[in-house]
């Protein structure tokens, strides 16, 4: 593994979302990062025909749960939303895509990064009005929702699993 092209990446990804937004919206470009690391982390199929077992699910949840830790403390709120998260995005990531569950195809990538932008501001919002004295407008959260899956939808056809990328 390169530590060096992770850092790198991690630090562009932070750097990206803080700097942009979209209609006013911020970005969670994370939760790309979370995805991409699951898809990079996905076992290849052993002799004997099983998927699990290679470690790539804990190892993609903790990366997610890594992410996610950066993202709530340089939020400045409480810790714990976006590393649960993170945590879940690369723990269903590897999961999913085992060809046990689903085959990836461009459909199957829009579709789920769409789900794991909707999960992640589900959780985050929800987490963050429960446990602390922030009061969420739903209406206004579904709508940023909304419009940072609508960012991250050409990440789900781009980013896919490593058998089917011409180059590593």
């Amino acid at each position: 593994m390169n530590y060096a092209k992770w850092i790198f990446i991690i630090f562009l990804t932070f750097l990206l979302q803080t700097q942009f937004s979209f209609f006013r919206s911020p970005l969670t470009f994370t939760v790309v990062l979370a995805y991409y690391f699951a898809l990079k982390s996905l076992p290849r199929q052993s002799q004997g025909g099983e998927y699990f077992g290679s470690g790539a699910e804990i190892k993609s949840a903790a990366f997610g749960a890594f992410i996610g830790l950066l993202e709530d403390i340089l939020s400045g709120s409480v810790a714990g939303p976006n590393l649960f998260s993170k945590g879940l995005i690369g723990f269903i990531g590897v999961v999913a895509f085992t060809e046990v569950v689903f085959k990836w195809t461009p459909v199957l990538g829009i579709i789920t990064i769409v789900l794991f932008t909707a999960l992640d501001g589900i959780i985050v919002t929800g987490m963050r009005s429960l446990f602390t004295s922030i009061h969420i407008n739903a209406v206004t959260a579904a709508q940023i929702i909304f419009i940072q899956a609508l960012v991250n939808i050409p990440f789900g056809i781009i980013l896919k699993p490593k058998k089917f990328r011409l180059t590593d």
